[in-house]
This record gives C-alpha cells, sequence and structure tokens, in this order.
C-alpha cells in the first residue's frame, strides 16, 4: 500500500484524513485567532498526537502547543517542536528526573498541585543544574485535580520560593457547563474567568507575577476572546482539528468539517436489510466525546439510511433496508467516528487524502505514549 493509491484499495479498517478538510479546520480557527487581540491560540495534541499537524498549527499562527502526556511531550520535543504546555502533573522519580532532562533542551512548563512534588522536581532540578517551568492548575470541579482558589495564592507563594522552579502563571481545564445553547455556555465560561481574573489579581498583589493564563477547549473558541477583564488569555482548542459528528452537532463547532474517518468494507450481506463491516470497537470509539458516559456509534459518511449501527470488537452491523446507495460486499465505505480523538489512538498509521488518493502516511507514533 503505497502513495498514489486510490483510498479504496486501502485494506480495511484503516484510519483517513481529508487533507483539505484538516487544512481547511486549521485555516479556520487559526484565521480568527489572528484577526483578534486579547487571547492567543494553544492547541491541545490529546487527539492527533502528531508534530507534522502540530507545526501546521504554529505555522498557521499558535503560540505553542498543550498536551496531558509528559512521553508525548519528550516525542514532540525531539521532533522540533517548542513551547510545550504539560498539563498533568508529572509523578514518579523517574518521570520527573525525565522532566529535569528536558527542561534543558526544550521549552516546557509542567502543571503542579501539590506543594510535596514541587518539592521533589525543585530538588532533582537544582541536582541536574537546571530549573523547571511550572504552572499551577486551577481546581474547578470534580473530576479534575488542581488547587482550590482560595488555596492558590498560599500555593503559588510557596511554589515561587523553590529555587529549582520557575513559576509561570495558571492553567485549567472545564469539565462542567459546557455543554447547551451558546449563551448558556458563555455565561458558565465567564463565571470560570472571573475566577481566574480574580486569581491573578491576587497574586499579583502579592508582588508575583503571572505570565501565563492558559485554559478553555473547543467549545469556548470564541467565547473566550470576548471576555475582557484578562488579556492574553490562551485557548486549549483541541478537537477541531478532526472533528467528529458528535461535536459537529455542537453550535459553534459546526463551522468545523469531519476530517477523520475510518475506512471499512462490507464484508457480507445475510438479509435483505443487514450488512456486516470489518470495522469495531477495536478499530473505532463506540462514545461520545462531549460525555464520556454516553455511548453512540459510528455514522456512514455520504451515505443515508444506514441506522442501527451497532458494533462488537472486530465486526459491525448496520441496518441498511433505507439506504439511500447500494451496499455491495467487497466495496468500501467511510465511517465518521462520535469521537475522534480515542478513535486516532487505534490505529498504527493515519492515510492522508486528497482528491481521492494517499498523498501521504504518518506513522501514529505518539498513540501509545503516555
Amino acid at each position: 500500500m503505497g502513495i498514489g493509491m486510490a483510498k479504496e484499495e486501502i485494506d480495511t479498517p484503516a484510519l483517513l484524513i481529508d487533507l483539505d478538510l484538516m487544512e481547511k479546520n486549521i485555516e479556520t480557527m487559526a484565521s480568527y485567532y489572528r484577526s483578534i487581540k486579547g487571547a492567543a491560540l494553544r492547541p491541545h495534541q490529546k487527539g492527533h498526537r502528531l508534530p507534522v499537524i502540530a507545526k501546521k498549527q504554529i505555522n498557521a499562527g499558535a503560540v505553542g502547543v498543550s498536551m496531558t502526556s509528559f512521553g508525548l511531550a519528550e516525542f514532540y520535543a525531539e521532533s522540533g517542536i517548542d513551547d510545550i504546555l504539560i498539563t498533568s502533573e508529572v509523578q514518579g522519580r523517574n518521570k520527573i528526573a525525565r522532566l529535569c532532562g528536558l527542561s534543558r533542551h526544550a521549552n516546557v512548563t509542567v502543571s503542579v498541585d501539590d506543594l510535596a512534588n514541587a518539592k521533589e522536581i525543585s530538588e532533582m532540578a537544582l541536582s541536574m543544574g537546571t530549573r523547571v517551568n511550572v504552572a499551577a492548575e486551577v481546581y474547578l470541579s470534580v473530576l479534575s485535580a488542581g488547587v482550590e482558589p482560595r488555596m492558590m495564592k498560599d500555593f503559588v507563594r510557596e511554589i515561587s520560593k523553590m529555587k529549582g522552579l520557575n513559576f509561570r502563571g495558571l492553567w485549567w481545564h472545564e469539565l462542567f457547563g459546557i455543554e447547551g445553547p451558546a449563551e448558556l455556555r458563555k455565561k458558565n465560561h465567564y463565571a470560570v474567568l472571573d475566577t481566574i481574573a480574580d486569581l491573578k489579581a491576587e497574586i499579583e498583589d502579592s508582588g508575583i507575577d503571572v505570565e501565563l493564563l492558559s485554559g478553555g477547549h473547543s467549545y469556548t473558541w470564541r467565547i473566550t476572546p470576548q471576555y475582557e477583564r484578562i488579556q492574553n488569555v490562551e485557548v486549549q482548542v483541541g478537537s477541531y482539528v478532526f472533528n467528529d459528528w458528535c461535536s459537529h452537532q455542537v453550535e459553534g463547532l459546526d463551522v468545523f468539517d469531519c476530517a477523520l474517518t475510518v475506512l471499512t468494507r462490507c464484508i457480507s450481506r445475510p438479509k435483505p436489510d443487514e450488512a456486516m463491516f470489518d470495522i469495531g470497537t477495536n478499530s473505532c470509539a463506540n462514545e461520545s466525546g462531549e460525555d464520556y458516559g454516553k455511548v453512540v456509534g459510528p455514522r456512514f459518511k455520504d451515505v443515508e439510511g444506514m441506522d442501527q449501527v451497532r458494533l462488537r470488537e472486530e465486526h459491525g452491523f448496520a441496518n441498511c433496508k433505507d439506504s439511500s446507495v447500494e451496499i455491495k460486499t467487497g466495496q468500501a465505505y467511510e465511517v465518521i467516528p462520535p469521537h475522534a480523538d480515542t478513535t486516532a489512538k487505534m490505529h498504527d498509521r493515519y492515510y492522508g487524502i486528497r482528491d481521492g488518493r494517499v498523498e501521504v502516511i504518518w506513522p501514529n507514533y505518539g498513540r501509545g505514549l503516555f
């Protein structure tokens, strides 16, 4: 399987990127941030995990990248990506040593929310002759890490005393209040930003500079820049690069096309209204990214009337009684996953498609890094 082949010739199941749609999504987001003041783009990499796409995002105007996985940060730094925010706490002596080593060679900032952990990082950094950039995570709700706002000033004061650390600022992630109509999301998001603005003022009043403010997510990409109390806030958008059918239904994210699909082949037509495919939960996520507790399946691209799509581990079933096209055994079809981020981690390679043919094949080296 090589460059130039028709996408239908690819062995299935396979992970496809529509390069035109992906590049359009990147430019749509980047052009908005290039046109405004007061906010910057720091795209999260948890979805695609590809340095080549990160470079496209940075070349379009992003100030850097963010990611949860420390192992992925190492991979990105080795790939020439600079200005990395690690949005997870790094624990364990070996990983802390790796973090300090990485800090000697790349511009990375790591999340902290615990004084004992911060002290361990500081001591390791001093023993290795370096300093580590840190950002304090703000606790906003259950299921997230961080320091409670009422305790943040004291926490920042203590870590600012640690000689092996360089305090850069605050970061946060919202897990609740992000669904619903745009006006409700705006109200909920502004309440979060009020907390951040108050914290910044409180910390800076104590004589400590807060250089970095980074947070948000794809749902707030056009909301955060409208907030006027803080300037130069970074927005950690992520899923817009590929999008998926669940996110595409959210008001504000519908401008981003579904660029990631899974190519599958019909392997059986046991009955006139039934079709079996070589796609299952091992090759396509069977859940929704907007609500990890909601289980929904993929949708067929460019085929109407294919309902009741159900996935087993290796096979998928669909009722094709009302299909807008004749479903034939041996023929390839594309499905749009309900959650692109998790689907992307199930495959060893991406096939970049343009005009129906393979333009590039990108090894998915980042999918197993933690």
